[in-house]
């Protein structure tokens, strides 16, 4: 959805897009979002939009959030 949002989550009060990546590239997805033509008009509708960064510690999966709203 817009070019870079892989999840969207609703609930009754809040909307979440969120772009999923691998840790390691965090960074361009951020780049991607702040220059997408998009992401004004998601920002606002008050839309949050997270980047979730995905890296394996051990035998575990961990998360980054990175809030680009």
């Amino acid at each position: 959805m817009w070019g870079w949002c892989d999840l969207l989550a609703i609930k009754e009060d809040e909307v979440l897009a969120v772009q999923t990546t691998s840790y390691t590239n965090i960074s361009a997805r951020v780049k991607k979002i702040a220059d997408s033509d998009t992401i004004g008009i998601v920002r606002k509708a008050n839309i949050k939009v997270n980047v979730h960064g995905w890296h394996k510690v051990g035998s575990r999966w961990e998360c980054k959030v990175i809030d680009v709203s």
